[in-house]
């Protein structure tokens, strides 16, 4: 639907356009059009034109040379003065040119703070010279291209200068490659804004350089001299400027105020948030995606919950063959700052982290990397050779952000070639090793497509791809299938696994999923509030979680308590549950997890009598979840828990939300792990 201004805010906007419109409109109507080619080509307005075009083309190179790294600096760096910094830049937009002018007098002129020792020294007098009209160009022209590169840089996420430092790519080799060809819109419309800034300015050389002709006498400085003499000639010449304006305008299409946006869209799990999870969950009914525990059965080899087996080799294709490394690439490292944890994994091991928003997992990676401030990798022994204090591209880590970071303006094989090229490969070669890589991930045929004709599950091989062929010693996966649709999902965690059992390295992988966690990993890293919760086996993980949000993860009803001699669970958060044995220390009461799997837990709506179950207790439903062909039903009580039920026994039990219920749990069920 079209939106209909308000006539109060649509008057002063037309009055707007006139305002600007009318002078405008005057050079057009004043505009001496039978004279105008003589004029335009008389030998003072050509000579005039031609030292413009020659000013405004040095000063748009010297704005460049100086503008460009300035913009970075901005945009990436952070330090004291910053905001005094961009003041600076902003100064010569709003200062009046003739206070430019002034001010460059005192720098740059023969008494000047640096033009007395230009002049005395070198012999460069700045004023009264073509040189000095290059000077006061730049000066008032180059905030044009600062401003609107930083805007761009700021809008180009950092994740792609990262993800290029781990494939080995140094910091000017990064800027040259990815980071000027990324922000080449935001350079082109800077360019352009200073280059026509520099062709229309006058106050500042007409003060600094003078009027001489031939020397620093512009377009602008001819139409002001013409002004008083020749006012149609002046008229005329104005026009010639108002036309290149408008050009140099029209080119850009409002790239320049237009927000910089990125290639493509980010991933919605991008800041790292928390799987699926079932709204409105009371203390011990938090539960996982849906399915949780029977995909994890199905898809990972699990036995049910309650037994905690794990047929591990069975996840996802055949047995994981043992690595055989030809160099020793074990990882050793103690992480201190944000994340805390120590890891000692063997070559060919791939470790899960996993745990709640914001526990540091992504810090994690980071401080292996060396790209974050708030935690540390130190010492990290990758094999024999401490890198805790090497630069990020020489640590040979490659990493694999959430969105894969694929350079937008590269094919797939020039992105998979990178770190072989910015590790001194020849192009030759490069390109052979990452056709290579790209056949044996099933995406070969697609070598020669940008990131945005893949589909989310090839971009993902291209990436995985890219990272293998750069030949690291350590590879990161941050949350590798999280934008994917679950088919593809599947497929593209088959097609990891495989290519997994060969690395000969430690590969540590992000993840919210259970399934993937225990169908790619040897080992599963917990962590909560940046600190180690559990570090073990999956098989271990799934018997005895050693918290909540881990337990709760795998689909699992969990509350901290404490055990006593007598087999009671005394819940932390109210209620109380009987097991079926004591605590392995009954001298004094123990802490730790009691545990119950959903399917373990049966619903009632009169109290339970028959059977005899040791553990019930009354409760009222609070919300009722489709999960594939059962239902999850949210009981809020003393303890709030989930249970897992057909929908037949819904109907049967008439269940809805508000409904009063009892609770059953048999005390075989109920497993209490110590902490």
């Amino acid at each position: 639907m079209r939106f209909r201004a308000p006539l109060t805010l649509a008057v002063p906007a037309v009055l707007a356009v006139a305002f600007l419109l009318l002078p405008l409109a005057g050079i057009l109507a004043r505009t001496p059009w039978h004279t105008l080619p003589d004029r335009l080509t008389s030998h003072e307005v050509t000579q005039a034109l031609a030292l413009s075009l020659t000013v405004s083309a040095w000063a748009l190179a010297l704005s460049l040379v100086l503008g460009v790294p300035l913009a970075w600096l901005l945009a990436r760096a952070e330090f004291r003065g910053k905001a005094l910094v961009r003041c600076l830049v902003m100064l010569p937009m709003v200062l009046p040119p003739t206070v430019a002018g002034v001010a460059l007098l005192q720098g740059y002129g023969r008494r000047g703070v640096l033009g007395g020792w230009l002049d005395g020294t070198l012999g460069i007098t700045l004023p009264f010279s073509t040189a000095g009209a290059v000077v006061a160009s730049a000066f008032v022209a180059m905030p044009f291209l600062v401003i609107s590169l930083e805007g761009a840089l700021k809008g180009l996420s950092p994740r792609y200068e990262e993800a290029a430092a781990s494939l080995g790519a140094g910091p000017l080799h990064v800027f040259r490659t990815v980071t000027l060809p990324m922000v080449a819109p935001g350079l082109f419309a800077g360019a352009a804004l200073c280059w026509a800034r520099a062709l229309g300015e006058f106050g500042a050389t007409i003060t600094f350089a003078g009027n001489l002709p031939g020397t620093t006498q512009t377009l602008p400085l001819q139409v002001y001299l013409l002004l008083q003499d020749d006012p149609e000639g002046a008229t005329a010449v104005s026009l010639l400027l108002l036309a290149i304006a408008t050009l140099v305008l029209l080119s850009l299409r409002g790239r320049w105020l237009t927000p910089q946006q990125g290639r493509e869209s980010l991933s919605s799990r991008e800041l790292d948030p928390q799987p699926p999870t079932e709204r409105g969950r009371g203390r011990g009914g938090e539960g996982p995606a849906s399915g949780v525990t029977r995909d994890l059965r199905q898809s990972a080899g699990l036995a049910s919950p309650q037994r905690g087996a794990v047929n591990h080799a069975a996840a996802e294709g055949p047995p994981r063959p043992g690595p055989a490394p030809t160099q020793d690439h074990r990882l050793r490292t103690t992480v201190t700052g944000a994340t805390q944890t120590t890891l000692n994994a063997a070559p060919g091991t791939t470790i899960a982290v996993v745990g709640p928003n914001g526990a540091g997992k992504t810090t994690l990676l980071k401080a292996l990397l060396g790209l974050t401030p708030r935690a540390e990798a130190s010492p990290l022994h990758l094999g024999e050779e401490n890198a805790a204090d090497v630069p990020t591209h020489h640590r040979r880590i490659a990493w694999v952000p959430q969105d894969n970071a694929l350079f937008p303006h590269l094919s797939a094989l020039a992105n998979t070639a990178y770190g072989l090229r910015a590790q001194g490969t020849p192009k030759k070669a490069a390109h052979r090793e990452a056709r290579e890589w790209l056949d044996r991930l099933g995406v070969g045929h697609l070598a020669h497509r940008r990131p945005a004709r893949l589909s989310g599950g090839q971009a993902q091989r291209v990436a995985l791809a890219r990272a293998l062929a750069s030949r690291p010693r350590l590879l990161l996966l941050d949350e590798p299938l999280a934008a994917l649709d679950q088919s593809t999902r599947a497929h593209v965690r088959r097609t990891l696994r495989t290519h997994l059992a060969g690395f000969p390295g430690v590969c540590l992988i992000v993840t919210h999923d259970p399934v993937e966690a225990v169908a790619l990993a040897d080992r599963v890293l917990v962590l909560e509030d940046g600190r180690t919760v559990q570090y073990a086996t999956p098989a271990e993980l799934t018997r005895r979680p050693r918290s909540p949000w881990a337990a709760r993860m795998l689909g699992h009803n969990a509350w901290s308590g404490r055990a006593t001699e007598d087999g009671t669970v005394l819940l932390d958060d109210g209620g109380r549950l009987r097991t079926a044995e004591a605590p392995a220390a009954p001298a004094a009461a123990t802490t730790g997890l009691a545990v119950v799997p959903p399917e373990a837990v049966a619903l009632h709506t009169t109290e339970p009598t028959a059977g005899s179950p040791r553990n019930a207790w009354p409760g009222t439903v609070h919300e009722l979840t489709a999960q594939g062909g059962r239902l999850r039903v949210l009981v809020a009580g003393e303890p709030d828990v989930v249970a897992e039920i057909t929908p037949e026994a819904a109907a049967a039990l008439e269940l809805k939300e508000g409904t009063r219920v009892w609770v059953t749990v048999k005390a075989t069920e109920v497993r209490f792990v110590p902490s």
